[in-house]
């Protein structure tokens, strides 16, 4: 079994192991990720040669944005304005709207796990504020002008700084609307100076292997170099079916074999990701055309668009007539992708009323007014619930009221976006650690109250013994949920939304702990009124 990539040791022996048994004669590094791990090998090393790769100098250009910008501008590429933000303090403002907020690396370790951080498109300051906030934490973040205009994909096949093989695209759809892969797309004629521009690029960094160099064309046919991609691209198919077949290119490539010369591919020939485009057809169907920023067509032509097959100008990705049993899995996964939202929502309705039954039965606890010790958990014990055990131990005094997680490290401290929403409420959580909880910090709880099914399930799994008395912070609020979501990664006016609902509902709480006790207290006095 492969290992995780994000442990090189393990992988790079098992790989190694890999190539020995099958003797590979190309190795290709499909996401960034792998290509990552592929950068830490000698620049000798079998297993690097055998992945058809630039030196890591050429690497860093690719994958840093920031280096990208750089060089775009000596060679004089065209690139969108730019601003290289790399702490707090340069925050700022920014002036007008909308703008592109694109990570320096797109992976980044966060709480040693590496993570992927996408583009974002801001279209006000407070978004933006809060954007930033979030990710300067792990990456300086290029402030970008926002082009309108269509995606233009030029891939290319280099052979140690001499281009090969280029194709040209163009994208149709993308999903999501807001910008993302290619689910439509269409192979252009190469627009002669886009085309010298991105060889420009490729051929400054003595490229080896393939890229694709994405720009983006504005209404008045101006390019503008947006990245450029360092490995294979999503629609690799349409290349193929058009005409240049850049994986068998490539390991003639790392054979050392002499290549013919650039092929002859068909222009305007369409290829769709089949899987993806259903998703991109519903959301065109729900989207507001109006909205500038989202990439949506015309919702009648789109669907005249699925008849191209007939004519022969369209293909769907990894279709085989030789392999149909390829073809009726994606069809199947298609179905499915359509058909889960309605299985989902059943389900969810069934585990909603399921819930609301178990709610119901702690709520038994609550009327005796013999609450006495309450715990609050979350995954990580650094936002939702420190939050609400500190709005809990202000609502409900002379209760033992704590807080932990289910994260294994512990001592971390709360994000500053929920520091400052919480000294609104009047709750300090500068100083909270983050502990994770044992069988023994439950085994006297009198109510446990999670935040969402993921936290009720682990506990369910961790300490069964305990579902008794365990309910969902949410059913407290009015209206009542069964999730609170997890504001981590959420921008600061999400997070601000989060945190009313877990006051909300440490307030309905609250609210029925105290009916409760006064209704048993009453009930008490009457018993011994009732005494001789």
């Amino acid at each position: 079994q492969q290992p995780a990539i994000d442990q090189p040791g393990e992988f790079l022996s098992w790989l190694v192991q890999q190539d020995a048994a099958r003797s590979y004669e190309l190795i290709v590094p499909a996401t960034e990720s792998s290509l990552l791990m592929f950068r830490t090998l000698d620049a000798a090393d079998p297993l690097r040669t055998k992945a058809v790769l630039p030196d890591n100098a050429a690497l860093d250009v690719a994958l840093d944005k920031q280096k990208t910008w750089s060089l775009a501008n000596e060679l004089n590429v065209p690139v969108p304005h730019s601003r290289l933000i790399s702490s707090l303090d340069e925050i700022g403002c920014a002036g007008q709207f909308p703008l592109v907020l694109k990570p320096v690396r797109s992976k980044v370790m966060v709480e040693g796990e590496l993570r992927t951080l996408a583009v974002a498109i801001v279209r006000d300051e407070s978004h933006r504020q809060s954007q930033l906030r979030d990710w300067l934490r792990y990456t300086p973040v290029m402030q970008q002008q926002y082009v309108f205009g269509r995606g233009i994909g030029a891939e290319f096949l280099f052979d140690r700084g001499r281009k090969v093989w280029h194709f040209v695209h163009e994208r149709i759809h993308e999903f999501p609307l807001s910008g993302g892969a290619s689910s439509y797309r269409r192979s252009i004629e190469p627009p002669p100076t886009l085309l010298a521009d991105a060889e420009k690029l490729l051929t400054a960094l003595r490229w080896h292997g393939v890229a694709m160099v994405e720009f983006k064309m504005d209404p008045d046919g101006r390019h503008w170099l947006m990245e450029i991609n360092p490995r294979f691209w999503g629609s690799l198919a349409l290349a193929i079916d058009a005409g240049i077949n850049f994986p068998l290119g490539l390991l003639s490539v790392a054979r050392g074999q002499q290549l013919p010369a650039q092929p002859r591919y068909r222009t305007l020939y369409y290829a769709r990701d089949l899987r993806t485009d259903a998703d991109w057809f519903r959301a065109n169907l729900r989207a507001d055309h109006h909205d500038p920023l989202l990439m949506v067509r015309p919702r009648l032509l789109s669907f005249f668009e699925v008849l191209r097959p007939l004519v022969r100008k369209e293909s769907w990705d990894h279709f085989d007539w030789r392999d149909l049993r390829v073809t009726r899995r994606i069809l199947t996964l298609t179905v499915a992708d359509q058909l889960r939202p309605l299985r989902t929502r059943l389900a969810g309705m069934q585990l909603k009323h399921e819930l609301i039954r178990h709610h119901r039965d702690v709520l038994e606890k609550l009327r005796t007014g013999k609450i006495r010790k309450i715990v609050f958990l979350c995954l990580g014990n650094i936002c939702r619930s420190p939050l609400a055990a500190r709005l809990a131990a202000q609502r409900l005094p002379g209760l033992e009221i704590t807080s932990a997680g289910f994260f294994p490290r512990e001592g971390r401290t709360s994000p500053e976006k929920m520091v400052r929403i919480a000294a609104d409420y009047g709750v300090n959580l500068r100083d909270h650690r983050s502990a994770r909880v044992t069988r023994e910090m439950l085994v006297d709880a009198d109510l446990i109250l999670v935040m969402d099914q993921e936290n009720m399930t682990l506990l369910k799994h961790e300490y069964p013994e305990a579902s008794s008395r365990t309910t969902l912070l949410g059913l407290f609020a009015s209206p009542r949920s069964i999730n609170i979501r997890d504001p981590y990664q959420e921008d600061e006016a999400a997070t601000r939304t989060i945190c009313d609902r877990i006051r909300a509902a440490v307030d309905g709480l609250a609210s029925q702990l105290m009916t409760a006790r006064a209704k048993a207290e009453s009930s008490t006095r009457q018993v011994s009124a009732a005494l001789p």
